[in-house]
């Protein structure tokens, strides 16, 4: 039993010495200023740190046309919700919560972001009254 008990911590402390590894190298970042770039196309990123934000306060900081949506995925009811970009032409409807919407980018959430063209030094808000500067 305690040889089981050694191996499975083995199996565990590896799993995450690798989690850590490709963590760090796939593009996962957290709200603020991000050290890596935002890539034209689907950027996987964290939530904010801090609380809630609304979506649209969330990627206020990011310049108005380089972000087409974004995409989180509801656990409780097995759905990924949205928002979208308004300032591309989409109709502000879209993003209404009972057509799929995102109310509020929860804390520390997944969130994916589809770039239309790369940002070199992204900010995101980890709180809604937080400033872009």
């Amino acid at each position: 039993m305690k040889r089981m008990r050694t191996k499975m911590l083995s199996v565990a402390l590896v799993g995450v010495a690798i989690a850590a590894a490709l963590g760090s190298g796939l593009g996962l970042a957290t709200a603020r200023v991000l050290n890596n770039p935002l890539v034209q196309g689907m950027n996987l990123v964290g939530g904010p740190l801090s609380a809630d934000v609304p979506p649209a306060d969330y990627v206020a900081c990011l310049p108005s046309t380089s972000w087409r949506g974004v995409y989180i995925f509801d656990a409780q009811t097995q759905s990924w919700r949205h928002y979208f970009n308004t300032a591309k032409g989409i109709p502000a409807y879209v993003n209404r919560t009972d057509l799929g919407g995102i109310a509020v980018v929860p804390r520390l959430a997944g969130v994916f972001i589809l770039m239309d063209q790369q940002v070199n030094s992204p900010r995101l808000k980890d709180s809604p009254s937080e400033s872009c500067n």
